[in-house]
């Protein structure tokens, strides 16, 4: 870990590179039910010898950020399971570690609590960037909560990917029986199923625009300033708008950019069941941007069906990319 080969380690070590270097949030909690609840977030701080001034201050403010403030002087048996898991969560994130253990941690609580608790991780996370090692049976936790999972039979290692890797490429018959009840819909995001934008619209003249989409087998075209998405435009769109300028000055000409419909877009992590409603109710298929509005490519109604479809299939991005090959 980190360098270090804890095998090696003696067990005065052990305990030291443990004291430091990692804490565990555990399936029942582990709450000592003679401390209060302060007393139970900052004891991994009270055995390191730190000053009892500051350890119940950085104890505090855990209890803030896992939304317990105001419940300091409780004890254990006073709280919910799901405030209980969130001191321990306190308890654990208290000392700072490299790598926190989390061994069953929701698996206790009931399926609305655990809801709760698995999006207070996620947001976590996105603050801390903390090393989180998360053991689950549950492999759709596992799907929403890792970056990367590794599954494990009898002890040894089927497969170590991402969640679409997984998904998408199971390694083996184990892990395919495994994922193979799994709500895709949930977990796969817009960009593994995008595909590159073909209509691209390249020039800001309706007339040049116009000539370029005759040659294309849909009647629509995909416009961009640059990298920036700008919208659709028809065919339709472009005719209707040369023949209103037959009656305007040369100076009042429209460009493209004035015809183009906005229309649906998505982000490029938007998990496909938040996707769906803009993609079926969209003529064309839809664009993805990035979070700076680049474009990256589009998702069609026949995209989703076919991912979610099948049971085992790599993603399009990847069969677009052996293709291109």
């Amino acid at each position: 870990i980190d360098g270090i080969d804890v095998m090696s380690l003696s067990q005065t070590e052990l305990e030291e590179f443990r004291r430091h270097k990692m804490s565990m949030v555990f399936q029942r909690f582990g709450l000592m039910p003679h401390r209060t609840v302060l007393e139970n977030v900052g004891y991994g701080l009270s055995v390191q010898k730190m000053p009892r001034d500051q350890w119940q201050e950085k104890a505090r403010e855990w209890l803030r950020t896992v939304g317990l403030e105001g419940y300091e002087a409780q004890y254990p048996a006073q709280l919910s399971g799901g405030q209980q898991q969130r001191v321990g969560l306190a308890r654990a994130l208290c000392t700072d570690p490299d790598i926190l253990l989390m061994d069953e941690a929701f698996s206790a609580l009931d399926p609305l609590i655990r809801s709760g608790m698995q999006d207070q991780l996620i947001e976590l996370q996105a603050k801390l960037h903390k090393t989180i090692v998360f053991i689950t049976h549950d492999l759709d936790e596992a799907l929403r909560l890792g970056d990367k999972i590794a599954i494990l039979k009898d002890g040894v290692l089927s497969q170590v990917g991402r969640p679409e890797e997984i998904l998408l490429n199971p390694a083996d018959d184990y892990v395919e029986a495994f994922v193979r009840d799994v709500n895709r819909a949930r977990v796969l995001t817009v960009d593994v199923v995008m595909r590159p934008a073909t209509q691209r619209v390249s020039s800001a003249s309706i007339d040049e625009a116009l000539k370029q989409m005759r040659g294309w087998p849909e009647d629509y075209g995909y416009v961009f300033d640059g990298d920036q998405y700008c919208g659709v435009v028809t065919q339709e769109a472009i005719e209707e708008a040369l023949e209103e300028a037959t009656e305007k000055p040369s100076t009042e000409q429209p460009n493209l950019f004035e015809i183009a419909d906005d229309g649906p877009t998505l982000q490029s992590d938007t998990v496909l069941q938040d996707a769906l409603p803009a993609t079926l109710g969209s003529d064309y298929p839809v664009p993805v941007l990035s979070e700076d509005g680049k474009y990256q490519g589009t998702i069609s109604k026949g995209d989703m069906v076919e991912v979610l479809a099948n049971s085992n299939t790599e993603s399009i991005s990847d069969k677009d990319k052996a293709a291109a090959g």
